[in-house]
C-alpha cells in the first residue's frame, strides 16, 4: 500500500498559482528555504546594463557546464535555457534539507533597446553568463511618451 501524503494546503496554493502563470505568461515570488525567489522551478538570476555601446546581461549559472547552456537571440529579447544536473544521487530520507533544484531551465530577458545579431557574443567564467550584444548605431529606448491632450 502507497504511503498517505498529509494534505499540505500550501502545495495547493502552488499548483494553483502555477496554472495562473501558465495562463498569463508571468512569474510570481515562490518561496524557498527560509525566503522568496522570482521565477519557475529554477531560473538563473540576472543583470542587465548599458555600456554605452551595447548591452549587457550577466547570467548566475553555477555547477552547469558551458555546454549544457543555449543562448536564443530574437526581436523580443534574450533566451538562455539549460540543465542543471545532480553530481550524485542521494536517497530522499537521507536529506536533512533540499533547496538545489535540478531539470531544466528558460529565461527569456527582454532588451531596453535594438541590438545587432551580429557582433554579439558570450562569454562563461566561474558560473557566471556574460552576454554582450552591440546596439543597433543610432538606437535609443524603445519607451515613447505620448502626450495628453
Amino acid at each position: 500500500m502507497p504511503d498517505l501524503i498529509p494534505w499540505d494546503p500550501w502545495r495547493e496554493l502552488a499548483e494553483f498559482r502555477d496554472a495562473f502563470e501558465r495562463f498569463w505568461g508571468q512569474r510570481f515570488p515562490r518561496r524557498r528555504g527560509e525566503g522568496w525567489f522570482w521565477g519557475g522551478p529554477w531560473s538563473p538570476a540576472v543583470d542587465v546594463y548599458d555600456r554605452g555601446d551595447a548591452i549587457v546581461v550577466k547570467a548566475e549559472i553555477p555547477g552547469v557546464d558551458k555546454d549544457e547552456i543555449s543562448l536564443n537571440l530574437t526581436d523580443e529579447g534574450l533566451t538562455i535555457s539549460g540543465t542543471t544536473r545532480r553530481d550524485e544521487e542521494v536517497k530522499d530520507k537521507d536529506y536533512y534539507r533540499r533547496e538545489r533544484t535540478y531539470g531544466s531551465f528558460t529565461r527569456t530577458i527582454p532588451l531596453p533597446v535594438a541590438v545587432q545579431r551580429e557582433g554579439a557574443r558570450a562569454t562563461f567564467k566561474n558560473g557566471v553568463l556574460e552576454v554582450t550584444l552591440p546596439k543597433v548605431k543610432g538606437a535609443g529606448p524603445r519607451d515613447t511618451e505620448i502626450k495628453i491632450e
